[in-house]
């Protein structure tokens, strides 16, 4: 796991929700990744949650209430030692004092000091009757309006529970991040296509789009919006996605997509450079000899260049028992044909096909490449520092 909150500290207001047991799992997130994380606990949060559990989670003494050393000024005034306040759980009790600029508790204080000058994110839990309450709707609308980030809940049997543990690290490694993508849309696409041979079978491959997904968490980190069109599953209500399933429906996806508006493409998914003609009802079982016709698939490069001729395109090009000489020309050739700004190359018979490494070349402009080892997740780090050199350079006016 990346130490994407390295040197960052996290100042954590906890509220009287029953979600209060989940802040020890928050903070070791947080710790794993690198933060450091200052506890501030209401009393009603006291009642459900024992400081003790906080203090051993985060390995720093609860605030519990404002002395004259002024904890607040000293983490969240103007120069504090606080990157961001995370609020998580916020009750409705909470999030309408903070709209209204009522501090009465220390969670409440904290936030106050905070607001006009450093990210704050707020992770609502409470019922759905409370959440969806006209006022509280007001004082969630009136805090977006100042900048403070709504971690927004998970909706469940009449409950608006606080989010994913995954997507409040997530949104405190947005705000903390660079933000170098601001205002740039991604559309990246994962995983395998399948296209049908029958009513049951299906022509697909190993890849598990896992490094497409781990790309698209790292854009949005840095700052963009992000699609992931992709045929798996993540839970990641950060992300706008859309799920596919053939290649045709990862061509049509990509072209709505790019046609809304598009900067970067990252073209990671294993789509099928083949299709089966497709054959009605289900082909017996039992037979000996048996034969599948393949047509060609139309190609996302071409029609992604035509849809968002401006954007930065990156591809990915599989081969199999080549060395790295060999795998660069394919790389650039690939690169050249379809119009590329980098291509990311690996050699599937070293692995990566379905793991959580790989070993990969990142081949760009000029001479210029790259070899990558390690974690998926560091692979796409390296990745993204790649688009953001390059769309350096295209600001600069230099050619990618």
């Amino acid at each position: 796991m990346r130490r994407t909150l390295e040197g960052r500290t996290v100042v954590l207001g906890v509220c009287g929700s029953i979600a209060a047991v989940r802040c020890v799992d928050i903070a070791h997130a947080l710790r794993r990744r690198g933060a450091r994380v200052v506890p501030v606990m209401s009393e009603a949060a006291r009642k459900i949650v024992h400081p003790h559990a906080l203090q051993y989670a985060c390995g720093n003494d609860v605030i519990t209430e404002i002395t004259g050393d002024v904890e607040h000024v000293r983490w969240c005034g103007i120069g504090g030692e606080a990157d961001v306040l995370l609020i998580a759980p916020a009750t409705s009790n909470t999030i309408s004092k903070i709209a209204h600029g009522i501090d009465d508790t220390p969670v409440s204080t904290f936030a106050t000091t905070a607001l006009a000058h450093m990210p704050v994110l707020i992770a609502p839990a409470m019922h759905e009757s409370m959440y969806t309450h006209p006022f509280v709707r007001e004082s969630l609308e009136a805090l977006k309006g100042v900048g403070v980030v709504i971690v927004g809940p998970r909706m469940e049997e009449g409950r608006a529970k606080i989010a994913s543990t995954e997507h409040i690290v997530l949104e405190v490694e947005r705000a903390c991040g660079s933000g170098e993508l601001s205002g740039m849309r991604a559309v990246v696409t994962a995983g395998a296509t399948a296209e049908p041979w029958d009513a049951v079978r299906v022509l697909t491959s190993r890849a598990s789009g896992r490094t497409g997904r781990e790309i698209a968490l790292e854009l949005y980190r840095r700052g963009a919006e992000v699609v992931l069109v992709h045929a798996g599953e993540m839970h990641c209500p950060a992300l706008e996605q859309r799920s596919v399933l053939t290649s045709r429906d990862m061509l049509e996806a990509c072209i709505e997509e790019c046609e809304k508006g598009c900067d970067i493409f990252i073209a990671s998914a294993a789509v099928s450079d083949y299709s089966p003609v497709r054959v009605e009802g289900k082909v017996p079982s039992g037979v000996n000899d048996m034969s599948m016709k393949l047509e060609p698939t139309p190609k996302v490069l071409r029609a992604v260049r035509r849809a968002a001729p401006d954007a930065l395109v990156v591809g990915f090009k599989a081969e199999a028992g080549v060395d790295d000489a060999q795998l660069e020309q394919r790389a650039r050739e690939f690169m050249e044909e379809n119009e590329l700004a980098m291509v990311v190359a690996n050699d599937i018979a070293r692995g990566g096909m379905g793991t959580v490494d790989n070993r990969v070349l990142i081949v760009s402009e000029g001479t210029r490449v790259r070899v990558v080892e390690g974690q998926k997740d560091e692979i796409a780090y390296e990745i993204v520092n790649e688009i953001v050199r390059i769309l350096g350079g295209r600001r600069g006016g230099a050619r990618p």
